[in-house]
């Protein structure tokens, strides 16, 4: 029903996109939505509904996008779930987690990007940017752009590795077993022994 037909207006009807990326619409159901533009949308839509009534004509309207998000890990200040406002870059994204922690410290040569593709299997992708981080220069090439849900890895070292795996033996294992807060030694009277 539309105002060709001398009524005032049409039918709206909000729907969301749900998780598994469909829309549910009355007669047809579930319509995939999830990477259509609007116009392939309408497409779908009205070709679904025209097995059913002839003439009826569907104008998709996207009122709010999803928030889009990247989450970063390994050594950086501040690892963590980001969100993304715009077009954003793997540097780009390091510096919404605060920078890297320990320049030194960390593998920027084998920086890693997990993301799913369109079969929904994990695909890693490794990046160098040393030269990047360290001597300010920029590479297109090598600093690729973030899609939604990537996971940035900035990888540590491997003494830094053994590092936090000694500190943890200490400060949760032994320390944790048995407390040693509150006993003293003292070897002040050993020599007379």
């Amino acid at each position: 029903v539309d105002s060709r037909a001398g009524l005032t207006g049409g039918q709206v009807r909000e729907v969301r996109v749900t998780p598994d990326g469909t829309i549910a619409l009355p007669a047809i159901g579930s319509v995939p939505a999830q990477g259509l533009s609007l116009d392939e949308l309408k497409e779908e839509i009205d070709a679904r509904y025209s097995m059913i009534v002839e003439g009826l004509e569907i104008t998709p309207i996207l009122l709010e996008r999803a928030p889009r998000y990247v989450f970063v890990l390994g050594e950086v200040r501040t690892p963590g779930r980001y969100e993304l406002t715009g077009p954003t870059t793997v540097m780009q994204a390091l510096a919404l987690a605060g920078g890297i922690e320990n320049i030194a410290a960390s593998r920027l040569n084998k920086v890693v990007i997990f993301r799913r593709d369109q079969n929904w299997r994990l695909v890693a992708t490794q990046v160098n940017l040393w030269h990047e981080v360290t001597h300010g220069q920029h590479c297109s090439v090598d600093d690729l752009w973030v899609a939604d849900s990537d996971v940035v890895v900035v990888p540590k070292t491997g003494m830094r590795v053994g590092t936090d795996f000694v500190g943890e033996i200490f400060t949760r294992g032994i320390y944790g077993v048995m407390p040693f807060q509150g006993v003293s030694m003292n070897f002040g009277k050993l020599s007379t022994l």
